[in-house]
This record gives C-alpha cells, sequence and structure tokens, in this order.
C-alpha cells in the first residue's frame, strides 16, 4: 500500500466516495461494521481494552462508517488508529479528537509486543498484495497481547467477485486499481499458531445485484424502515455465514481470532 500525500485534496475524494454509493451503501457498511465490531469487543473481556483501528478512511467518510467516533461514546478505553496517508491522519485527527493516529505501514507497526487487546481491520488489508497482507496480519498478532481479539472484514475473491470484476470488464469500466480481493484460505494460513479463528461471517450481499437497482428500490424507503431492514439483513449475514451459498454470493467476508487463551467462546 503506497502513500497518496502526493495525489491531488484528500477532501475532494473523500466528498467523491461518501456520495457514490448513496444513503443506503454507507448505512449498510455502517451496521455491518458496527455488528462485528461489538460482537469482537465482547469477546475480549476488558472492561477498558486498548484498542487499535486501521485505516481512517471511514473516519474521514464520516456518518455510519465511522467506527472509531462511534467507540470513542460508548467504549472506557485506549483507541489508537493508524494509516499510512499523512493527509488521512491529519483529517482523521480532526474528526476523531479521542483518538492517538499515528501515521504507520499495517505490515510493520510501530507498537511493542502485546501492547493491545483488540485490533480491528475493517477493509485495510485488501490494499495490499498477499505476501503483505500476510505480514500485517503477523503484526497484528504480534502486538496482541494473550487473549487479545482480531477482527478482520475483507473484500473475497469469490465467486460472484469474479463474475462482476468480469462483468465491468466487459462493459469496459475499469476496477479500483487500489482495490484488491483476497482468498480466505491466504488470510487464515497468515495467522500462525498464536491466534485461532473463533467466529466467521459475511457481508454485503446487497452489493451483488446491479447498485443502481438497489439503490432505487432501498432509496423508497424512509430512515426508519430501511435502518430496520438493515438491521435485519446483517444478523442474518452473520447467522447464515457458515452456509455456502452465501459465502460465494457476499462481497466481504469476515472473522474473528482469539491469541493464546480463548476467552469468552
Amino acid at each position: 500500500m503506497s502513500d497518496d500525500d502526493t495525489g491531488g485534496s484528500v477532501g475532494d475524494e473523500i466528498a467523491r466516495a461518501a456520495t457514490k454509493g448513496g444513503r443506503w451503501h454507507a448505512e449498510y457498511l455502517g451496521h455491518a461494521y458496527r455488528s462485528a465490531v461489538a460482537g469482537a469487543l465482547a469477546r475480549s473481556g476488558r472492561e477498558r481494552p486498548a484498542i487499535l483501528k486501521t485505516d481512517l478512511w471511514n473516519e474521514c467518510l464520516g456518518g455510519p462508517r465511522d467506527i472509531l467516533g462511534h467507540l470513542q461514546e460508548r467504549v472506557a478505553g485506549t483507541l489508537v488508529a493508524v494509516d499510512i496517508s499523512h493527509a488521512v491522519c491529519t483529517d482523521g485527527r480532526a474528526r476523531v479528537p479521542g483518538v492517538l493516529v499515528v501515521q504507520a505501514d499495517i505490515a510493520a507497526l510501530p507498537f511493542r509486543a502485546a501492547a493491545f487487546d483488540a485490533v480491528l481491520d475493517l477493509s485495510t488489508l485488501d490494499h495490499l498484495t498477499v505476501p503483505a497482507a500476510a505480514q500485517a496480519v503477523g503484526e497484528y498478532g504480534r502486538v496482541l497481547r494473550d487473549g487479545g481479539v482480531l477482527l478482520v472484514v475483507f473484500w473475497q475473491r469469490n465467486a460472484s467477485m469474479r463474475l462482476r470484476l468480469l462483468v465491468k470488464r466487459w462493459l469496459g469500466r475499469r476496477d479500483n486499481p487500489d482495490q484488491r480481493y483476497l482468498e480466505r484460505a491466504d488470510v487464515e494460513a497468515a495467522l500462525g499458531g498464536g491466534l485461532a479463528v473463533v467466529e466467521e461471517f459475511v457481508a454485503g450481499v446487497l452489493f451483488y445485484p446491479p447498485q443502481w437497482l438497489t439503490g432505487r428500490l432501498l432509496g423508497r424507503l424512509s430512515d426508519r424502515a430501511l435502518g430496520r431492514f438493515l438491521d435485519w439483513l446483517v444478523r442474518v449475514e452473520r447467522a447464515a455465514a457458515p452456509r455456502r451459498l452465501l459465502r460465494h454470493l457476499a462481497g466481504l467476508y469476515g472473522f474473528v481470532a482469539v491469541r493464546g487463551r480463548i476467552a469468552g467462546v
């Protein structure tokens, strides 16, 4: 993952990304991320956990995808964030002032071993090559304490994503060059013997149909109705994760792993 300090205005780029998917898109990811984070932190067993979150992109987008802002209001602990971009770090510090923001590469974290009770990676790993992603996962394990919890969510290279990318190429639409799609087996193989997966889940089933159609249908719902529908859908996705069909249809795959002793399983 390369630093983007030299590329244009980060504020303009964030604004474009915030409006691209529409209201339902941001709400959907926000519900999925918050549900995953709540489930992971419940396993830590710490009243005042030290939490490391990778990537400040969601915080710069704001709204329902602002996970650190959400945690600031609900978790009595230490919040630390890393991002490789100086511009994003600067914007993130202004938006989440209660968080210690560090500019760093996730494949070479500048923290001592066993420094955190939880590491949260919400679609950061999938901006790296497979070897770099494996190195980053190793770093996550290094900075976790015994009983610490790792949450990883990433865009997966499954059947539906292969089809989606094929259709985009056929239509002459270029995919984001910074976005990568990882195989589940490659990521889990990097965990090593110190981390054990205790939960798997999927998200992003709504990203499979044409986005314009989904947006048109969900755009008819009120804020309350949309929120209730997305809450229900995220619960279904988490509960049905082992089912083979959803694994092939969902764009995002996630897992929770615990280091050393398994607490609260």
